[in-house]
């Protein structure tokens, strides 16, 4: 654990990425609390003002929360999220190191607005199937997801959606892929329904996400709208 004080990187440098990887390998946990400024300034021999400039460089970083009277503490590592095509949500999570999951609300075929069906290219009298289920992270809700398609996507009717990858299904079932999509994001708040799928307070900050997305060859395929607790994602321009 000691620092170098011959090489050229400064000492908080030091502490700080040894800190960072003791995060990243989970040595120190999501919401464990990091020992005091004394008790980092004697285990690594260096000063206090060197052990608290790292920590500063960590919380801006994001990867503490100080909490006055209380302590610091490792903060919950965010979803990463890209903003440009179309990722898989069970990706995202484990490209972050979590677990995901998905526990269902409901499938039904319903009639569609004149928007939804234009969007979805439908012809007259033809019902949407929404399916929408809770996206789950180590087992903690994060995300409201509901998803919009054409009657061809019928099958999923006959498929265990919880726990599952959507995309996956599709793609083992029908060969789609999906490439690219338009989005339109907004911060809105809870409503008592979203609050309690996702087990939240009423009027909690979500990031709303809703995409067109389509498929390789560039036909419009089906709806999303994503409703995330907003402090539980990191967003990628």
């Amino acid at each position: 654990m000691n620092l170098d004080n011959t090489i050229s990187t400064p000492l908080y440098k030091q502490l700080e990425e040894q800190l960072r990887q003791a995060i990243e390998s989970g040595e120190l946990p999501a919401g464990s609390r990091l020992p005091t400024e004394n008790e980092l300034s004697q285990r690594y021999q260096v000063s206090r003002v060197t052990v608290r400039k790292a920590l500063e460089e960590l919380s801006k970083s994001g990867g503490l929360v100080r909490k006055p009277g209380k302590g610091t503490f490792i903060a919950e590592q965010k979803i990463q999220r890209g903003l440009s095509g179309v990722l898989d949500y069970s990706d995202m999570c484990r490209m972050t190191g979590y677990t995901p999951g998905a526990r269902m609300i409901k499938i039904a075929l319903e009639t569609p607005t004149e928007e939804e069906a234009a969007q979805l290219q439908l012809g007259p009298g033809e019902q949407m199937l929404v399916v929408q289920r809770v996206r789950l992270a180590d087992g903690a809700p994060t995300v409201l997801e509901t998803n919009r398609f054409s009657e061809e996507f019928d099958f999923l009717f006959n498929e265990d959606l919880n726990d599952a990858s959507l995309y996956q299904i599709i793609r083992a079932h029908k060969g789609i892929t999906f490439t690219q999509s338009k989005k339109l994001l907004e911060i809105v708040f809870a409503s008592a329904r979203e609050a309690r799928f996702l087990g939240i307070p009423k009027r909690y900050p979500l990031l709303s996400i809703r995409s067109v997305i389509q498929d390789a060859t560039g036909n419009y395929r089906h709806l999303g709208h994503q409703l995330c607790i907003a402090d539980k994602f990191k967003m990628i321009v």
